[in-house]
């Protein structure tokens, strides 16, 4: 993050792969002197509690991790019964929680 606050021309928006690593971000943008999402807008992925608490609070996309570890406990046993079988493909929903890191009114999903 400390690489992309460096260059000429900063990013206006960052999509992190994780919320831990979102909330990262939103204490390097402080750290830099710039505001999160005045500045920068911040989404992160997981919506772990953490995700609400943090200031601003960090817009996130929820998974359903009951429903990950469903599936990924259906691959291991369908690959303990078939070890050739071909991987089993999962497509699990997710849902935009929208707060202030991003800098959208609160409560409003984009379309």
């Amino acid at each position: 993050m400390r690489h992309l606050l460096a260059l000429g021309e900063p990013p206006t928006a960052v999509v992190a792969a994780s919320d831990m690593m979102a909330v990262g971000a939103i204490k390097a943008i402080e750290d830099a002197g710039l505001r999160c999402p005045d500045d920068i807008a911040v989404v992160g992925f997981d919506d772990i509690q953490l995700a609400e608490l943090v200031s601003p609070a960090l817009t996130t996309v929820r998974q359903d991790k009951r429903g990950l570890g469903a599936a990924a406990a259906r691959s291991l046993v369908q690959l303990i019964d078939d070890a050739g079988a071909a991987p089993h493909v999962s497509v699990l929903p997710v849902e935009l929680v929208v707060r202030q890191s991003c800098g959208a009114a609160k409560g409003v999903a984009p379309r």
